[in-house]
């Protein structure tokens, strides 16, 4: 199970994204299992629930997550973090 401020890595996405190493700090969730984190840099992202290593599954690290654009939604939830944190 995925808590706020807790720590959690990405499962691997295969040639997509770099950061699968680093540990993301949980800050808040949103709907749709969307979850709001920041990395070790202080930089924030939104992804989903399903991107993170489950403690509760760690044998299942390589994600089966098709990748979509929403860059207008995207704006909105980093206002939203803004404002929040």
């Amino acid at each position: 199970m995925i808590e706020i401020g807790k720590k959690y890595r990405l499962k691997k996405l295969k040639g997509w994204f770099e950061k699968d190493s680093e540990e993301f700090t949980v800050l808040c969730f949103g709907e749709h299992n969307i979850v709001g984190c920041v990395a070790p840099d202080g930089e924030r992202y939104v992804f989903n629930k399903d991107f993170f290593i489950d403690p509760d599954k760690p044998n299942e690290i390589y994600a089966d997550i098709k990748i979509i654009k929403v860059k207008l939604w995207l704006t909105k939830i980093t206002s939203y973090m803004e404002q929040r944190f």
